[in-house]
């Protein structure tokens, strides 16, 4: 599974860059690797999908993944009750 980092114009992946993970909130859990970032991007829908929804953002946050070049939300984690949501 390639990830990239956004932050750095998203080195480390070649073209196209499959799908984005994002959040207005930071996002953090067992699998993300870099908590406290609110955007990934990953080349694989289905690793894409696994890491969104075994991630957890704030109280009241989205996770969306989006394949980026036609800008759907593929895949959408609703917001989780504040007592069931890990801390950071």
């Amino acid at each position: 599974m390639k990830i990239c980092k956004l932050r750095d114009g998203g080195e480390g992946c070649g073209t196209p860059r499959g799908y984005r993970i994002q959040s207005s909130a930071p996002v953090w859990g067992p699998l993300w690797p870099h908590p406290g970032e609110n955007q990934l991007m990953v080349n694989d829908r289905c690793a894409a999908i696994a890491l969104a929804a075994k991630s957890h953002t704030s109280p009241g946050g989205v996770i969306e993944v989006v394949h980026v070049a036609s800008g759907e939300v593929v895949f959408r984690k609703l917001p989780e009750p504040a007592a069931l949501v890990p801390s950071p």
